[in-house]
C-alpha cells in the first residue's frame, strides 16, 4: 500500500512537472510570436503576454506577488529568454508599465511656409500645432527643420525614418511640395521622378517596422508662393498643408488606443482637417469582431460553435434559408480610433474577403440605438459598425478572412497637380507622385497587399 503511495505520488509530480514544462514551452512560442521579428514588445503584445501569465498562474508563481504580476521580474525573463537564442536579440520594451512616449514636432522652414503663420491669417496653423502640444502631457520637443531656399526631402524623412526609435514619436508639418535647389527650366516629370527615385532609396528597409501617416490640412495663406519654376507669386487665400507622423508600429497603433494619446490622436478635432491615410507594412490594428446571433437582416440557419462566450468568431451548422435559398450573416466590428476617413472604413471596395465559397460583403452600417438589444448586447462588445455578409453557400468548413486594405484613398490623387504656375486653395504640386512612391514603398514591403487589419472567422455545413 505504501509502495503504491510513492507511485502515485510520483506520478502526480511528473504530471504536474509535464504541466508546467508545457505552459512554459507555449509561453515561449508566444514571445516569439511577438518579438521574434521586431524585436519589440509593444503595449498591444504586453497585453497578450499578461493575459497568458494570468491564466496559467499557476504555473509561473514567481512572476507573481499577492495575486499581482511582478512586471520586472517578467522583463528580466524575455530579456534573458532571447538573450540565450541565436542569434542572440534584444529586445525593447516600448509602451509598458508606465512609459510615456516621446514627442518631437519639426516644422519644415522652406520659405513658403512662412505664409502659413502671416499676421493677416486666422491663425489655424499655429492653433494645430499649439493644439498638438498642450495634448501632449510633458515635454515635447519643437525644432525647425530643412532650408529655407528648397526642400530636401531626402534629409528630413531619412532623418525621421532613421532617428526615430524605440518610444520616440516625430511629427513633421510641410507643405509637401518637393523642390530641389535649382527648379528652373525643369520639366515637373523630372521632379516627379527624382522625388520618387528619393523616395525609394530613402525608404528602404525602414517602413519594415515603422508606420506613417499623412494629415492633409488647410490652413490661410498669405505670402509669397514659389512655382515649380522658380516663379513667384503672391497668394492670399487657402491652402493646404501636412502633418506627417511617423513612429513604430505598435507606437502608432498605441496612440490610437491608449488613453493617454487618445487626445493626441484625434486630428479629425483640429482647425483645417481634411483627410488622413497611413502607411504601414502590416497590420497594426486587431479590432473585436463576433457575429451576432440574432436580430433584423439575418437569413439561414447557424449556431455558435462550443467553446465561445462573448465574442462568436466560429459558426457551424449553417444552412440556406428554405425560402430565400441563401445565408446572410451580420458582423459586429470596432472601427473606433483607427487612423482613416470614416468614408474610407466604410467603403466595401476596401475591403478584401477570402474564403472558399465566394463569399461577399454587401453593406457596412455604424450601429444604432436599434441595434443593441439585450440578446445582442454582450456580441456587440465594443463594435461600432455592422458588416452584412451575403454566403451563398457552405459547402465545408472553411476560413474567412476579411481585410481592410491599406490603399491610397481618392484623395490623394484629387488634391496633386502637376502644373502649380497658377496656386490654387485645393492642390499640392507633386502629392501624388511623392505620396505614390512612399506607398511603393511599403507595399514592396508588405509580402502581400497592406492592410490595417485582418479578421480571421470560421464558418461550417
Amino acid at each position: 500500500m505504501k509502495q503504491l503511495f510513492y507511485v502515485l505520488s510520483f506520478l502526480v509530480v511528473m504530471l504536474m512537472a509535464s504541466c508546467t514544462d508545457g505552459s512554459h514551452r507555449e509561453f515561449n512560442h508566444l514571445l516569439i510570436e511577438l518579438a521574434g521579428q521586431d524585436e519589440e514588445i509593444s503595449g498591444q503584445d504586453w497585453k497578450k503576454i499578461q493575459n497568458y501569465l494570468q491564466s496559467n498562474q499557476d504555473h509561473f508563481e514567481d512572476f507573481f506577488e499577492d495575486g499581482h504580476l511582478k512586471v520586472s521580474e517578467v522583463e528580466a525573463y524575455i530579456t534573458d529568454f532571447f538573450a540565450k537564442r541565436r542569434p542572440p536579440k534584444h529586445i525593447r520594451f516600448v509602451g509598458i508599465n508606465g512609459e510615456a512616449l516621446k514627442f518631437h514636432i519639426f516644422v519644415e522652414r522652406s520659405g513658403s511656409m512662412t505664409a502659413y503663420d502671416s499676421p493677416n491669417g486666422d491663425g489655424s496653423f499655429r492653433s494645430a500645432i499649439m493644439a498638438m502640444e498642450n495634448s501632449i502631457s510633458g515635454k515635447v520637443r519643437v525644432d525647425s527643420i530643412g532650408d529655407k531656399g528648397y526642400t530636401d526631402y531626402r534629409k528630413i524623412f531619412d532623418e525621421m525614418l532613421n532617428r526615430t526609435q524605440g518610444d520616440e514619436v516625430s511629427i513633421l508639418v510641410t507643405d509637401m511640395i518637393y523642390s530641389v535647389k535649382d527648379m528652373e527650366g525643369v520639366n515637373p516629370q523630372k521632379v516627379f521622378n527624382e522625388a520618387q527615385e528619393m523616395v525609394r532609396s530613402v525608404f528602404k528597409d525602414a517602413v519594415k517596422d515603422k508606420a506613417m501617416l499623412v494629415v492633409r490640412m488647410n490652413g490661410s495663406y498669405n505670402g509669397p508662393y514659389y512655382s515649380y519654376d522658380n516663379s513667384v507669386k503672391t497668394f492670399n487665400g487657402r491652402r493646404p498643408y501636412y502633418i506627417i507622423v511617423i513612429t513604430s508600429n505598435s507606437n502608432m497603433e498605441q496612440l490610437t488606443t491608449d488613453p493617454d494619446y487618445r487626445t493626441f490622436a484625434d486630428f479629425r478635432s483640429l482647425k483645417g482637417y481634411e483627410n488622413m491615410c497611413l502607411f504601414t507594412a502590416s497590420p497594426i490594428y486587431s479590432p473585436y469582431c463576433s457575429f451576432l446571433l440574432g436580430g433584423k437582416g439575418l437569413a439561414g440557419h447557424f449556431r455558435p460553435a462550443r467553446g465561445q462566450e462573448d465574442a462568436v468568431t466560429r459558426l457551424t451548422d449553417v444552412e440556406p434559408d428554405k425560402d430565400k435559398g441563401y445565408v446572410q450573416l451580420t458582423l459586429a466590428v470596432d472601427l473606433k480610433g483607427m487612423l482613416t476617413d470614416a468614408d474610407y472604413l466604410t467603403d466595401i471596395r476596401h475591403y478584401q474577403l477570402i474564403s472558399d465559397d465566394g463569399i461577399k460583403l454587401k453593406a457596412i452600417r455604424p450601429i444604432t440605438a436599434s441595434d443593441r438589444t439585450p440578446a445582442e448586447k454582450k456580441y456587440l462588445g465594443t463594435a461600432t459598425h455592422l458588416f452584412v455578409l451575403a454566403v451563398p453557400k457552405v459547402t465545408h468548413e472553411q476560413s474567412l478572412k476579411i481585410r481592410l486594405l491599406n490603399q491610397l484613398p481618392a484623395w490623394t490623387q484629387q488634391g496633386s497637380t502637376d502644373n502649380d504656375l497658377v496656386p490654387d486653395n485645393a492642390t499640392t504640386f507633386g502629392l501624388n507622385p511623392l505620396l505614390q512612391g512612399i506607398y511603393g514603398s511599403y507595399s514592396r514591403n508588405a509580402g502581400d497587399t497592406p492592410a490595417y487589419f485582418e479578421l480571421n472567422l470560421n464558418i461550417d455545413n
